[in-house]
């Protein structure tokens, strides 16, 4: 009888630790994220303008990824938001792109 509820016990107990140690290992992939979101998403966007971009001239375009990559490379210390914001507002920008940038726009202001 004791080895049936001792045997329950030490289970119980391992899945205690188990969940203790779940729970600080998320925690620190969700801080490691906050700490780089916004590398992150710049990086997504170039991703995003990259893929968007065609053979032909886009200057507005050929802008605001020269704007990503100076920030990703440590060139420029903060992010192009202006850049960002007023590019997706203009006509240049599909509409697809248009969602993804005020999406990471408002993503990093959640910060």
């Amino acid at each position: 009888m004791f080895d049936l509820w001792g045997n329950i016990l030490i289970e119980i107990g391992l899945f205690t630790l188990f969940g203790v140690l779940y729970y600080f290992y998320q925690k620190r992939k969700i801080m490691h994220y906050e700490a780089n979101k916004g590398p992150i998403l710049m990086g997504m966007l170039l991703q995003s303008c990259l893929s968007e971009k065609n053979d032909s001239s886009q200057p507005e375009l050929d802008g605001v990824i020269e704007a990503l990559d100076d920030y990703l490379q440590n060139k420029s210390t903060t992010p192009p938001l202006a850049l960002l914001q007023s590019f997706a507002s203009g006509d240049a920008c599909s509409p697809e792109l248009k969602n993804v940038i005020l999406e990471s726009i408002e993503e990093y202001g959640k910060k």
